[in-house]
């Protein structure tokens, strides 16, 4: 028995997680070979992504669903296949870092190119199916139609990973099956030229595989938009130096080779339990590369002399390889699939809410007693009075100190930032939590991996001034209390509040000026909050 066929037939694998509107009699393509796709794209609106991506997806759809020679099919896609990734490209960045969960048009945006990437996979698959039945006609492109698969298949990740998105179900064991296909074809190691990803100028099925599992063993929804791309070109650079053996052998007992199972729709195989479909991916060498340029960067060297890009500096380049190899290393657990038995909580997002709740007051009634705007304070919420804007959340997973929360869809509409702040609690008892990973599955629940921050926290009132207009506003603030060292009190701040400031003042819940509360440095920057060092009265 043949791989592709081993777990379903290629049909079943085609369209896992979307249902296509048409059949056989319904919809035909506007072409059936490569001469009419060329006529075809020569009428399209090349500049519209939206409506480009829209009528390649009706069209590739429709020529899955049609009869054609293999070779015929192979031509037309490949005739597509630069308009496919500048769409898909174009789509992609429309959802890319958006907060979760995505508006309706991000979501539409981020659901269409998802479909078009596996679409287009779809219909190499079928050219691969017809390499794996022996078609002569396709002898000569056996590598090219498994590398195409893979490559379509990566897409798809990282448009998912871009816009916060679980991959879909059915999405690895199409990458696994895939794997499987290239080693009976025997042109799993092949060298295949592709420069349309713009990642390196050529890579083997093997190496496009074992870059999909890198990813999802980065922790790619803990990671910022920039920070995602630095590490997929790294993985890029690297991904030729893997190795995906039939036995676990390792050369180096510092990293462990880890576990797959190639007939589950999962990336890494659970610890309990054997593997009906075992591999071991070696990552040593690739570990290898990462302590050497960590040696680099600690000796002088540049991120750029080292091929590290120039997007990071060389401070934040070895904190994003340190985390990056110590991901590689730790694989996540897997989370439970029923949320019975997980513990309730409530959950405050934003930081007016989170204020409110834990002073007990509106903005407003802490203003110090000779504030004299007419305007509502910043920051005030437009909620009800006693609506506090809390949502019931579940406890999925928590170890040392991350905890995993959930949000089952049509429980809350909050919606989220990578390293945002959360005000999480059960019974009124409520502790500050900072976003640390950030994603959703299909049917819309959404994950959030938080820290919960150490210490006391005392909500405060940051007064600024607008040093272009000299206009005061009020905005709320929470003071951080280290229990071991006062020094290291810290306060935490709306983004960007201090640069448009000549000057701030701060306050308690009951409006008294507190005279010793300053800000020195800024410690640590995020799209929502921002960490300031509390100044010393030395």
């Amino acid at each position: 028995m043949c791989p592709f066929r081993m777990f379903s037939s290629l049909a079943g694998l085609s369209m896992v997680g979307f249902s296509p509107s048409m059949n056989r009699t319904a919809s035909r393509a506007a072409f059936r070979d490569a001469d009419g796709a060329y006529a075809w794209l020569a009428a399209q609106p090349r500049g519209d992504a939206s409506v480009m991506l829209s009528g390649l997806t009706a069209q590739i759809e429709a020529l899955n669903l049609q009869d054609l020679s293999p070779r015929g099919r192979f031509k037309i896609l490949e005739v597509l296949r630069k308009e496919v990734f500048v769409a898909g490209a174009a789509c992609r960045r429309q959802c890319e870092g958006r907060p979760l969960p995505l508006d309706a048009d991000e979501q539409a945006s981020l659901d269409a190119a998802l479909r078009l990437w596996r679409a287009h996979a779809v219909g190499y698959q079928h050219c691969l199916q017809a390499c794996l039945d022996g078609d002569e006609s396709m002898s000569r492109y056996v590598a090219r139609v498994a590398h195409r698969v893979s490559s379509c298949l990566r897409m798809e990740q990282l448009t998912g990973y871009a816009g916060g998105a679980a991959p879909r179900p059915g999405f690895w064991e199409s990458f696994h099956t895939l794997f499987l296909a290239a080693e009976e074809l025997g042109c799993v190691m092949e060298m295949v030229e592709d420069r349309l990803p713009g990642e390196t100028r050529a890579s083997s099925v093997s190496g496009q595989y074992a870059t999909a599992l890198m990813l999802h063993l980065a922790q790619p929804f803990s990671l910022s938009s920039g920070q995602l791309a630095v590490v997929v070109r790294w993985l890029a650079r690297w991904r030729e130096h893997t190795r995906i053996d039939g036995q676990a052998t390792t050369t180096d007992a510092r990293y462990s080779p880890i576990p797959l199972d190639l007939a589950a729709d999962r990336p890494i195989h659970e610890k309990d339990g054997q593997a009906h479909l075992p591999r071991w991916l070696s990552l040593g060498n690739v570990q290898r590369k990462i302590r050497q340029r960590l040696d680099a960067l600690a000796a002088g060297e540049s991120p750029e002399n080292l091929n590290l890009g120039s997007c990071l500096s060389a401070k934040n380049c070895q904190s994003l390889l340190e985390r990056l190899s110590s991901n590689l290393r730790h694989p996540l657990p897997v989370l439970p699939a029923a949320t019975d038995g997980m513990p309730t909580l409530s959950v405050c997002a934003g930081l007016a809410g989170i204020h409110r709740l834990l002073s007990g007051k509106r903005l407003e009634e802490m203003l110090p007693a000779d504030s004299s705007t007419d305007d509502p304070p910043a920051g005030r919420e437009a909620r009800p009075p006693g609506d506090l804007g809390q949502e019931r959340w579940r406890l999925a997973h928590w170890e040392s100190n991350e905890q995993v929360l959930l949000r089952a869809p049509g429980n809350g509409a909050s919606r989220l930032t990578l390293h945002g702040l959360l005000a999480v609690g059960r019974q009124e008892n409520y502790l500050l939590a900072v976003i640390n990973a950030l994603w959703q599955n299909g049917d819309g629940t959404l994950f959030c991996a938080v820290n919960p921050l150490p210490g006391g926290v005392t909500p405060r009132v940051a007064e600024i001034r607008n040093w272009m207009t000299g206009e005061v506003a009020y905005h709320p603030a929470f003071q951080l209390s280290s229990e071991e060292d006062r020094a290291r009190d810290r306060l935490l701040l709306p983004a960007g509040l201090l640069v448009r400031a000549s000057g701030v003042r701060f306050f308690d819940c009951g409006g008294e000026l507190l005279f010793g509360l300053r800000v020195a440095d800024c410690l640590e920057r995020g799209d929502e909050v921002e960490f300031w060092q509390v100044a010393s009265n030395d």
